[in-house]
């Protein structure tokens, strides 16, 4: 499959010139849904005249993520003098950022079927991948830093729709990959009929996400130079590329940081203006983030 070649406006479009992608299209149909009041959600808080009664009548349909809110309304991190016993209340002390935040992490985890260390690393990936986006998207202010926040969030989505449909082969992949079997793309291929950027745009396509968000989860590893997803899907796939390096050196989600990654070099990284000063205060602020934040993204896990 050769993506950075592919033109039109919708995955389904990309998908009927490319069998990989189509594979992909097939088979997400048999992958469960994220929670039911995501979308109801997102809608609500893209309102500029959004009331804390409204998103929290939302948020309260689903017992686990008022938990998780409710958790880490009353943790150390914001210490207050008073319990927190309600989502309005919670919403007042954290912000409508944070919430988004931990919906959407919750949101990741309800994918999985079973949680178990696969699933604990992949969502510290995507925690990891998504605040480090949103860092490097405020510090660039080149993309609004909370769609970033859903860049990386859902940049390997594909990896967590593959250990679903088929834990076993995931995990025979994953071996390999350690192993040093080879590389991860080629590999991919090996165990299933497309790579995770392809099913994990897909997926994201099939919940009727912004096309910039589908686009760039599907470039996210190679951003292509001619753009042919449009400005913006390409400099939030640049974006989340730098974050998604960012997180591989620090080890994130991973059995073991890779701390000689180059990540200056890359042409994501130049096409940002990002120098190595750069790069080393977002890794850092990367790392802060997340052992600050970890717990309450992954709540009772």
């Amino acid at each position: 499959m050769s993506i950075s070649h592919l033109t039109g406006e919708t995955f389904s479009q990309w998908a009927e010139q490319d069998g990989e992608l189509a594979n992909a299209l097939a088979a997400v149909q048999d992958l469960p849904a994220m929670t039911n009041i995501l979308s109801e959600f997102l809608c609500a808080v893209q309102d500029d005249d959004w009331e804390p009664r409204h998103i929290a009548a939302i948020i309260t349909r689903d017992p686990a993520i008022t938990a998780c809110i409710l958790k880490v309304a009353n943790s150390s991190l914001y210490s207050l003098q008073r319990q927190i016993s309600t989502l309005e209340g919670a919403i007042a002390v954290l912000g409508l950022t944070t919430i988004k935040s931990l919906v959407m992490a919750a949101s990741v985890k309800s994918m999985s079927r079973r949680f178990g260390l696969t699933e604990k690393l992949l969502l510290e990936d995507a925690i990891g991948g998504a605040l480090c986006a949103r860092a490097l998207a405020r510090k660039t202010g080149r993309y609004d830093s909370e769609e970033a926040f859903l860049g990386g969030l859902f940049r390997h989505m594909g990896k967590i729709a593959m250990n679903n449909l088929a834990p076993d082969n995931y995990s025979r992949l994953i071996q390999a990959v350690y192993n040093g079997e080879g590389n991860l793309a080629a590999l991919e291929r090996k165990y299933f009929p497309f790579c995770h950027a392809a099913i994990g745009a897909a997926l994201l396509d099939h919940w009727h996400f912004a096309p910039a968000l589908v686009a760039s989860t599907l470039y996210h590893g190679d951003p292509p130079p001619e753009n042919p997803i449009g400005q913006a899907a390409g400099t939030l796939a640049r974006i989340v590329a730098v974050a998604d390096h960012c997180c591989r050196r620090l080890g994130i989600g991973l059995r073991m940081p890779q701390p000689d990654l180059d990540i200056v070099g890359l042409a994501a990284s130049r096409e940002l203006g990002l120098d190595a000063d750069d790069i080393e205060a977002l890794i850092e602020e990367t790392r802060d983030a997340f052992e600050q934040t970890r717990d309450s993204f992954l709540g009772s896990a």
